[in-house]
C-alpha cells in the first residue's frame, strides 16, 4: 500500500513538474492552439460546403424553371 501510494504521489509529481516547465507549458499551449485550428478549420468547412449545396440548389431550380435539364 506504501509503495501504490509513493508511485501515485511521484506520478503526481512529475505532471506538476511537466506542467510549469517552460517546454511542457508551451506543448500545453501548442496543443490548444492546434485544437483551435482545427475547430476553425471544420467551420469553415461546413460554411464552405452549405455554400456549395446552396449554389447547386439554385442551379438546379434554375434549371428545373426553364425545363433545360431533366423533364
Amino acid at each position: 500500500m506504501k509503495k501504490l501510494k509513493k508511485v501515485i504521489s511521484n506520478i503526481k509529481k512529475r505532471i506538476i513538474y511537466f506542467i510549469k516547465d517552460d517546454f511542457g507549458g508551451s506543448l500545453v499551449e501548442y496543443a490548444l492552439l492546434v485544437g483551435f485550428a482545427l475547430f476553425v478549420f471544420l467551420i469553415l468547412v461546413g460554411v464552405i460546403t452549405s455554400i456549395i449545396n446552396w449554389t447547386l440548389g439554385l442551379s438546379n431550380d434554375f434549371f428545373d424553371i426553364f425545363g433545360v435539364i431533366g423533364g
